[in-house]
């Protein structure tokens, strides 16, 4: 009888700890998940330049964010793919909201960057085809200013405006075609005033040369008759006693 009592007490026990390792279970499994961390913010931008064949110009644009914008604090990536024959340089001024005045020479802009060092300074030669890489870490929300520090390359228009953490506004500067117009009028007019002095100098020349001509009577030729207003002296053997 008694070991009836332990063995049924026995199975009530573990009846009751497995009844409640059940519901337990059940409670845990049915609790809600917890959402993982996730984010759409990257990590990493890109920077894709181009340098155009024959035209003194950029061709910027940059992902994943549009319109030549990176995300300040992220690290950007580089890209310049050189299609000109032409030594060019992709050069970042880290210097926030500043604009180069457009007279600046190539030496002004060495300097500044002589003191201001720059994000990122890629050297580009004139291989077509070649790819440099670079990177840099995107500074504070502004317009940053890119150039070419090739000498003269800035004059012809080679720059342009990136931005972090708000739009840029990409390349300011449209394909270089030569001189353009202007040089074209100014050397047109400097030939136009040089002929019209020839012309003027030798116009000149040939009536200062018919004043100082010699006389007929040097060559032999024989003087020519007094003007017809005045009356010839008739012979002696005519004239009146």
């Amino acid at each position: 009888m008694a070991g009836s009592l332990r063995m049924a007490t026995t199975l009530g026990l573990a009846l009751t700890l497995l009844s409640w390792a059940w519901v337990g279970g059940d409670m845990i499994g049915s609790a809600p998940a917890r959402p993982a961390l996730t984010t759409s913010a990257s990590t990493v931008d890109w920077i894709n330049v181009t340098l155009p064949a024959a035209a003194f110009a950029f061709t910027l644009t940059s992902a994943p964010l549009p319109a030549a914008e990176i995300t300040p604090g992220n690290v950007v990536h580089v890209r310049v793919l050189q299609l000109s024959t032409t030594a060019h340089t992709f050069t970042l001024s880290s210097t926030t909201n500043y604009q180069f005045p457009t007279t600046d020479a190539t030496s002004d802009l060495q300097a500044y960057f002589g003191s201001h060092p720059p994000l990122v300074d890629l050297n580009v030669s004139g291989s077509m085809g070649l790819i440099v890489y670079g990177n840099f870490t995107a500074p504070p929300i502004g317009e940053y200013e890119y150039v070419c520090l090739a000498s003269g390359h800035f004059g012809y228009g080679m720059w342009g405006v990136l931005g972090s953490g708000e739009p840029g506004t990409g390349a300011g500067s449209a394909p270089y075609n030569g001189p353009g117009a202007p040089v074209f009028v100014i050397s047109g007019t400097i030939t136009a005033l040089v002929i019209i002095a020839l012309v003027l100098g030798f116009v000149v020349g040939k009536r200062r040369g018919s004043s100082d001509e010699m006389p007929p009577q040097r060559f032999g030729y024989p003087e020519s008759s007094l003007s017809s207003s005045t009356p010839a002296a008739p012979p002696l053997g005519e004239q009146k006693r």
